[in-house]
């Protein structure tokens, strides 16, 4: 009776089942038609190139085709997205490829550290053999995944050359290697000249974008800060002489006030007024930052005041 029952309630559901599947098993989303080929144009770049719906994409540029044939550039564009597209799907492919290979290597490394925990255990060694002919099986998929990448993908080329040159167990496929490993050196290169040569002109446009401030700085007589933001230009660029011009110029500018304030702080010192002296002397270092004599006379100035100090708590301390 029960199994009539459960029977009859598949053969209720299976109707809906099917339309189900019909309708799940519909790929991509409808896109309408657009109204002109320059709209197809924009709207098919956007759907692959922007969103990455590379078959919506293509599916309508095929229905543009139709629908405008006079237009050569839907026909060049459909076959330019199409190349994108295997080249993009062939990535992924072997992206997946490649990360079973680097699976399929840790589980023989973590193998391999528990047969010396275990010499004896047939599960360790089995696995082993089993994981490590997976992996020989990927020997051609990552040999050729290398020579397809290492122009256009240096990392991932990096991660298939990596693995298949641990098990290539032919010439050939260690000259195809060694081929790959060449070309990969030769591009991270080449990167890294790309990369020096950015990072001088980015310099050389930070460098020139302080300067102009050092100038404004100058003739605003913030001489201080112009100093400051010309010490980073020259961490910028050592060998620049119109920095070391202008670090003359905003000295010969400060350089008499700092006399002069350091003078008077000597002579309140001497008339016993050590906070005003402290003060005066700071306003010094402030122009002159990390000037050892300004430091010293504010450390001696600072003492006095700390003994003077202990002496009033002293003489105010009650007596015994």
């Amino acid at each position: 009776m029960i199994l009539r029952v459960v029977l009859l309630a598949l053969l209720v559901a299976l109707p809906g089942c099917t339309k189900l599947t019909k309708s799940s098993s519909k790929e991509g989303v409808d896109t309408p038609l657009p109204a002109s080929a320059a709209e197809s144009l924009t709207q098919a770049q956007q759907l692959a190139r922007r969103d990455g719906r590379w078959a919506d994409a293509l599916a309508m540029l095929k229905e543009a085709k139709t629908a405008y044939p006079e237009s050569a550039e839907i026909a060049k564009l459909y076959d330019d997205l199409a190349s994108e597209r295997d080249v993009i799907a062939r990535q992924i492919r072997d992206q997946i490829m490649v990360s079973d290979a680097e699976n399929f290597k840790s589980k023989i490394d973590l193998l391999d550290q528990l047969a010396l925990v275990d010499a004896d255990s047939l599960f360790a060694t089995s696995r082993r053999l089993y994981w490590k002919e997976k992996l020989g099986d990927q020997e051609e998929s990552l040999t050729a995944c290398g020579e397809e990448h290492a122009k256009t993908q240096p990392v991932l080329a990096r991660r298939c050359y990596a693995l298949a040159v641990e098990i290539a167990g032919t010439p050939e496929l260690k000259d195809r290697l060694a081929a790959v490993n060449a070309t990969l050196r030769a591009s991270e290169n080449n990167a890294a000249k790309r990369r020096i040569a950015v990072e001088k002109q980015d310099r050389q446009a930070r460098g020139k974008e302080l300067l102009e401030s050092a100038r404004a700085a100058i003739e605003a007589r913030e001489y201080r800060k112009a100093l400051d933001i010309l010490d980073k230009v020259a961490q910028l660029q050592p060998n620049n002489r119109e920095v070391s011009g202008l670090q003359e110029k905003a000295w010969s500018m400060i350089s008499p006030q700092v006399e002069a304030l350091v003078k008077l702080g000597d002579h309140l010192y001497l008339d016993e007024q050590l906070n005003a002296a402290v003060a005066t002397w700071q306003a010094a270092l402030s122009l002159k930052p990390d000037d050892e004599d300004i430091l010293a006379r504010i450390e001696r100035a600072k003492n006095v005041l700390s003994r003077l100090d202990e002496l009033r708590k002293q003489q105010n301390s009650p007596k015994p």
